[in-house]
């Protein structure tokens, strides 16, 4: 497996506009507080806006696919 067909699997739209958002709010919350606070994961905006991707790619994938399999139960109890 390349990582071409690893990203075209586990990385989609919702993905990508979950990071953004991640980092997006990560940079407000570093602008508003993290930058004067003495934790080292709020205080470098590197970090912070790591932690953001992190954060929105999970929740958008948790959210996303409990949806889908939501979907896929319906349809299942249809064709029954």
């Amino acid at each position: 497996m390349s990582v071409n067909d690893f990203l075209k699997k586990n990385l989609n739209i919702y993905h990508i506009v979950g990071m953004v958002l991640g980092v997006g709010l990560s940079m407000i919350y570093w602008v508003k507080a993290g930058q004067f606070s003495d934790n080292f994961l709020k205080k470098s905006p590197v970090l912070m806006a790591i932690w953001g991707i992190l954060i929105g790619y999970v929740l958008c994938d948790l959210v996303f696919n409990s949806q889908k399999r939501k979907e896929d139960e319906n349809k299942r109890q249809e064709q029954e």
